[in-house]
């Protein structure tokens, strides 16, 4: 028996990471990306994070309850962490996005 929420906590990480990393790509790179597309890619980023997290808890949980038959520890280990760091990633990016919107729009 496999943990299928922890390879799916560690798909939705790396989902986030990606989007995260491919908004940031796509606005320096695009002239057509504007605040917009670049906050839209913060907001998924920042869902496929909560989700990554949620996927990895429940893994600990029924890897516990299951006394670790269906294996997978080091996978929903690995799924957190990739969880949190998009998550944080998403907050601090979301923040700068907030504090550069406002900013721009003042001094317009």
């Amino acid at each position: 028996m496999r943990n299928v929420k922890a390879v799916f906590s560690v798909l939705l990480g790396a989902l986030a990471l990606g989007a995260l990393a491919g908004g940031v790509v796509a606005a320096r790179y695009y002239d057509e990306i504007g605040l917009a597309e670049v906050g839209i890619a913060i907001g998924v980023g920042f869902l496929l994070a909560l989700g990554s997290v949620s996927l990895a808890r429940r893994a600990q949980f029924d890897f516990q309850r299951k006394l670790g038959r269906i294996g997978g520890s080091g996978i929903f280990a690995f799924g957190r962490f990739l969880g949190w760091t998009a998550l944080l990633t998403a907050i601090t990016a979301g923040l700068a996005f907030g504090v550069y919107a406002v900013l721009t729009l003042v001094l317009d």
